[in-house]
């Protein structure tokens, strides 16, 4: 039998914008799910005067939006800011709380770069391959962490190639694979290494893949028809009908790589 949960507080007529995630949210429970499963998302600065004013005219919790702001104004933690949001709603138990200021402790000892990578893997995860991206180019551009040890190196230059494959980057996507057997190879690169031999066989001239991609664009536009339909739909249809057409192909097996 499924649970329901009844919400607690109103809900948002306009949503809450999480930028870390690009999602909307429309109820407290909502939001404090979001950051319990995701807490590694989670940053200081979410908890501003915007999510106070959300929480006082859209939700109607003064109160919680009081103590946001005195525990900003004092100096509290970034882990009593969290369970304030998460433990104002009914859906956790203390247990459930006790265990998530642990792994909020265990995010306070890590280095940054550990800290940027697990948000990074989140966001890839959540398919936000774009704000993925730009966390690990971020770790990237950091000094070097010697403590950190090659292996985890290795794995962020192996996402940030897998960010690349999805976006359609395959010769950058090529460069990161190639940069991550340089530091550790690992099972899942050497994997990648045909995936990277296949592409590289089809690397036909530029102006040949141009050919090949307008080709491909002119089927699909022969193939359905637009009349009197909106934009919109227009669009969709063309990018369904063209991920259709890739996954047809060996490219599948880039949407299907696992990070590490």
């Amino acid at each position: 039998m499924a649970l329901v949960t009844i919400c607690k507080y109103r809900r948002a007529k306009t949503p809450y914008f999480l930028e870390q995630a690009g999602l909307n949210m429309y109820s407290l429970e909502e939001l404090a799910w979001f950051l319990y499963h995701n807490i590694c998302l989670a940053e200081p600065q979410m908890f501003d005067d915007r999510l106070c004013r959300w929480l006082e005219e859209e939700i109607g919790s003064s109160e919680l939006a009081r103590r946001i702001r005195n525990g900003k104004e004092s100096g509290t933690n970034f882990q009593n800011l969290v369970i304030s949001i998460v433990g104002a709603v009914d859906l956790f138990t203390n247990q459930e709380l006790a265990e998530l200021g642990e792994q909020l402790k265990s995010l306070g000892t890590m280095q940054e770069q550990e800290r940027l990578k697990l948000r990074a893997d989140g966001l890839l995860n959540s398919r936000n391959e774009w704000a993925a991206a730009e966390e690990y180019r971020r770790i990237l551009r950091m000094h070097q962490n010697t403590r950190l040890g090659v292996e985890f190196y290795a794995a962020v230059w192996n996402n940030l190639g897998i960010c690349y494959v999805r976006q359609f980057l395959f010769e950058r996507a090529v460069e990161c694979f190639e940069t991550s057997m340089q530091f550790a190879p690992h099972e899942d690169t050497r994997k990648y290494r045909s995936w990277q031999n296949s592409w590289q066989q089809e690397n036909v001239r530029e102006t040949e893949r141009k050919r090949a991609h307008r080709s491909l664009m002119t089927r699909i536009l022969r193939k359905n028809c637009f009349a009197g339909k909106k934009i919109t739909e227009v669009v969709k249809k063309l990018v369904d009908n063209y991920r259709s057409a890739c996954y047809n192909s060996f490219i599948f097996d880039c949407f299907t790589m696992v990070e590490w």
